[in-house]
């Protein structure tokens, strides 16, 4: 799988909106994520254990994702996936720290204050468009599940 366009558009955000569904009740977070490259059909997040929003993550796995671009970013890029399958990640924010040290400005002051009350969540992903933006032709990824 050509994943050339996917890390082009990856590279031009650290955010992600996620969408979720509880008893008929959306709702929508923005996240930070960050992806291992030997692993290309999942990405990462984190969740304060003690957040609410855990309840919904491990009660409806069926999430809607869609990047983030960072401001300033040409042509509006994005990746968009359906029906992303989340669960608890074996990986630890110990695990994911380098990652998330190198993509994410300013994350050593967040693991500074809270990492220790984080809780590792990933993103199984299916079928993923990716955009590269305003011109430029789409692609879809379709990962085996």
């Amino acid at each position: 799988m050509d994943l050339t366009l996917f890390k082009e558009v990856k590279a031009t955000t650290n955010k992600l909106a996620l969408g979720t569904s509880l008893a008929g009740q959306a709702d929508v977070k923005i996240v930070n994520f960050v992806w291992d490259e030997s692993q290309p059909d999942t990405l990462y997040f984190s969740s304060v254990k003690t957040s609410e929003a855990v309840t919904i993550y491990d009660q409806d796995p069926d999430v809607a994702i869609i990047t983030v671009p960072d401001n300033g970013t040409p042509g509006n890029p994005y990746l968009r996936a359906r029906h992303v399958q989340l669960h608890r990640s074996t990986k630890t924010m110990v695990d994911l720290l380098p990652l998330y040290l190198q993509s994410v400005p300013h994350y050593q002051q967040v693991w500074d204050k809270i990492g220790s009350t984080l809780v590792v969540y990933a993103l199984q992903l299916g079928d993923v468009k990716v955009d590269p933006g305003i011109g430029r032709s789409k692609q879809i990824l379709q990962f085996e599940s």
